[in-house]
């Protein structure tokens, strides 16, 4: 017997939310653990502090995406994300990937893996605010258009609310189990997955 194809897990939610800081937490909890694999995003913005992503222009971002270099990728506050297709692999091989992805993108991600679990990571507009304040990438004008973006819960079904308002390592301990129960759901089949 041997575990079918892994999961994708999608994390979503605001910006200002947490879900980097949950998504580290969760690394490092389980950095010992080869069923689980934290994608690395390829964004249209400079390197920064709170995120380890690859950097790269519009047109190289372009040209990736022409070339299907992404496993998913989208357009948000004037930039471009992606997920490299790198993810099938491990997905092939049956581990869990965690990728901090968009709610936008939620519709695109179920049609194709449909084995897909969806934790969308919230907080209280106030505290959304002072992390954006803190973070001091936004401008004034870019970071109200950010907070009056609907911030409530994606009411779907199978999709895990994680509210993080206070200590990390409460919301980053729920996250860590959810991450480990949709790790559980893998399909066991009886022959290696091809």
């Amino acid at each position: 017997m041997t575990f079918g194809r892994g999961h994708l897990v999608l994390v979503v939610g605001p910006s200002g939310a947490g879900k980097d800081t949950l998504i580290d937490y969760a690394r490092a909890q389980l950095q010992s653990d080869p069923s689980f694999h934290f994608v690395r995003r390829i964004i249209t913005r400079p390197p920064s502090i709170g995120e380890n992503h690859e950097s790269i222009g519009v047109e190289e971002f372009q040209r990736r995406a022409s070339a299907g270099r992404f496993a998913l990728h989208w357009h948000a506050h004037g930039l471009f994300y992606g997920i490299p297709a790198v993810v099938e692999d491990h997905l092939d091989r049956g581990i869990v990937v965690v990728a901090n992805g968009s709610r936008a993108v939620v519709p695109l991600a179920r049609q194709r893996y449909p084995q897909l679990c969806v934790i969308n990571v919230t907080a209280p507009v106030e505290v959304l605010s002072e992390r954006l304040k803190g973070r001091g990438r936004e401008s004034e004008s870019s970071l109200k258009q950010r907070l009056a973006r609907d911030v409530t819960a994606i009411e779907e079904i199978n999709v895990l609310q994680i509210e993080n308002a206070g200590c990390v390592n409460v919301a980053g301990d729920r996250f860590v189990d959810a991450l480990r129960a949709c790790g559980q759901l893998r399909t066991i089949t009886s022959s290696p997955h091809v």
